[in-house]
């Protein structure tokens, strides 16, 4: 039946008219080499069925193809429907064209490529997009091909230019499918019929129940609102920004700006854009400075407030662990439990699971300890559980305190597309950072910067809650201030791997850190400060928040319900204020101007 439909289709167009291109003989009613006559074989018959559509005298295919190139480059084809060139399908704009279009395809050994070549070099291409007063009059639609057509880019240009504006775009080749969050370019992302990608969804990808030759290209709100709202745009608006601020050669915002729009647009800003871009990351700077002094009175506050609880706290819990010796209910291996532990001293091999690590670039255990140079790495095995809230844990020492952007221990989905990671350095000299994929779930912690990590070992953690919450410690105390995320990010079980020494696969660029990592491990839960800090210690025995507020007096309780509150206040009042971080004074409002330009049209259409 399908065969036949084709067929009906074929024969309706020749005898609408227009069957003969130049230099062919004039064919019969029908082209004898497809029909509908059963092919005389006894396998499919599609070797046959090629072998008649490509024949010399059967113009049909031809036509189709050029047709489609010419609706690919100019927006629309000279046959405004590239699936359909039978009786309900339009008649060509110019017949004339397509037939010679057809005939010098054939000429040329059908190549597409050469195909391209031609038509971008025409008058036609060449063509503004304004039309004529006299072109508006007489041909409305364009139809006679007087002026450009402005159109959309396709969703998935728009991602792609996206990625390569950004600085993001992966240029590797080759591989297996990648999700839609991946730096690779979109025709590695995975096409699932019932869950389609939600940025190329809103952007017209066509739905793969069947062949599409013409795209639904529409203008909706809901473009605008994903452009807006989607975490993947506002992380490659982030890391535009970031690249931005790191060029040398833009010392000032009018060289960024100026820059951006040639980036972005390929030409330069004009007076009134360049205007209210200024005025803008100028009232963004005021903005910033009067918030910069709210949040140092607001972390001086937490500062004193959690030195007044340890104050009380600390000689209980100290008296406690004295006492603790003879009390085998309160040693230390009634701490949570690990999933994962790995101590390197002979090996890769994980001590709780069975998630064994596998060097890789050079990496190996010596002297106790995981010994990386910027080049080795270890990743383990899948691991078998689902995991979502949860701590990753480590020993590490760096080899110095000048590199940017070494993972020292990461959870991601075996492509890397996905990734918690705990960091050194990548956002801001010498600052721990959480992870993550385009920096989704990242935030600075707004601690001071490391001054130890390359002549003693310290110990990290960081704890990912059920509610989004983030926080870090070093050697058992908090750094910095946690923050809110969208997270956390669940990993499947099987679809998780651990890294060691690199901040998310594939390997390469600034991902590796040079340094030795003394021990590790992983928890399915967001451990309390408590927990981390006894972990953190070399004590024998563990001691909970619990047990030392039974051991208070009924004034301490008080006191320490009192200074909590207020230091749940303080917390949310800088929560309310969002990171700030003062090496990176200018990334927030120059990553609104990103995003900003990302809206424009002229971003998502052709003139």
């Amino acid at each position: 039946p399908g065969l036949e439909e084709t067929v009906g289709k074929n024969q309706r167009l020749f005898e609408r008219g227009n069957p003969k291109l130049p230099g062919e003989e004039v064919p019969r009613r029908f082209l004898e080499a497809i029909d509908s006559t059963p092919y005389q074989t006894p396998l499919s018959g599609r070797r046959q069925l090629a072998e008649d559509l490509l024949r010399d005298d059967n113009p049909l295919t031809r036509r189709v193809i050029v047709n489609r190139i010419w609706h690919h480059l100019f927006g629309r084809g000279i046959v405004g429907t590239p699936d359909n060139f039978g009786r309900l399908g339009m008649e060509p704009t110019h017949p004339e064209l397509l037939d010679y279009l057809a005939t010098r395809f054939k000429d040329h050994g059908g190549s597409i490529k050469e195909m391209i070549r031609f038509l971008v070099t025409s008058k036609t291409w060449r063509e503004a997009s304004r039309p004529s007063d006299k072109a508006r009059e007489l041909d409305p639609d364009n139809r006679l091909w007087s002026h450009a057509r402005v159109r959309r880019m396709e969703a998935e240009s728009i991602r792609d230019e996206m990625l390569a504006i950004s600085g993001a775009l992966a240029p590797e080749l080759f591989g297996p499918p990648v999700d839609g969050n991946s730096p690779r370019r979109s025709i590695y992302v995975r096409v699932r019929r019932n869950a389609i990608d939600p940025f190329l969804r809103a952007f017209d990808f066509p739905e793969p129940f069947s062949a599409t030759g013409r795209r639904d290209v529409t203008n909706v709100p809901a473009q605008s609102l994903t452009m807006m709202n989607d975490d993947h745009v506002a992380a490659l608006a982030s890391t535009w920004a970031t690249r931005v601020l790191a060029d040398a050669t833009l010392a000032t915002d009018r060289d960024r700006i100026r820059d951006m729009f040639l980036t972005a647009l390929g030409r330069p800003a004009e007076p009134a854009e360049m205007s209210r871009f200024t005025a803008y990351l100028e009232e963004a700077k005021r903005v910033r400075s009067k918030t910069e002094m709210q949040v140092a009175d607001l972390r001086r506050r937490i500062d004193e407030g959690q030195s007044a609880i340890a104050a009380i706290c600390q000689p209980i819990r100290g008296r406690l662990i004295a006492k603790a010796g003879t009390t085998p209910q309160s040693r230390k291996e009634d701490l949570p439990h690990p999933i994962g532990r790995w101590e390197f001293k002979t090996d890769l091999q994980d001590l709780a699971g069975s998630a064994h690590g596998q060097a890789r670039g050079g990496a190996r255990v010596q002297a106790g300890a995981l010994a990386l140079d910027h080049h080795g790495f270890v990743v383990t095995l899948p691991l078998k559980q689902t995991i979502k809230e949860k701590t990753l844990e480590v020993w590490v020492q760096l080899d110095d305190l000048d590199q940017r952007g070494g993972g020292v221990m990461s959870i991601q989905t075996p492509d890397g597309a996905v990734f918690d990671a705990i960091v050194f350095a990548e956002q801001n000299p010498r600052q721990w950072m959480a992870g993550s994929n385009f920096f989704q779930r990242t935030q600075s912690f707004n601690a001071p910067p490391e001054r130890q990590a390359d002549r003693r070992p310290v110990h990290l953690a960081i704890a990912y809650h059920a509610d989004g919450r983030i926080a870090a410690y070093r050697d058992g105390q908090p750094y910095g201030a946690p923050y809110q995320s969208s997270g956390p990010v669940e990993f499947k079980a099987g679809n998780a791997v651990i890294g060691f020494g690199i901040r998310h696969l594939p390997e390469g660029g600034n991902k590796m850190l040079g340094g030795r990592i003394l021990r590790a491990q992983l928890y399915d839960r967001a451990l309390s400060g408590e927990e981390i800090l006894a972990s953190s210690q070399s004590a024998p025995f563990y001691v909970d928040d619990a047990q030392v507020r039974a051991a208070m007096t009924e004034s301490e309780r008080r006191t320490i319900a009192q200074d909590e509150k207020q230091l749940a206040d303080f917390q949310k009042q800088l929560c309310a204020l969002g990171p700030v971080s003062p090496t990176a004074d200018d990334k927030t409002p120059l990553t609104d101007l990103a995003r900003a330009m990302f809206l424009f049209k002229e971003f998502i259409y052709v003139k």
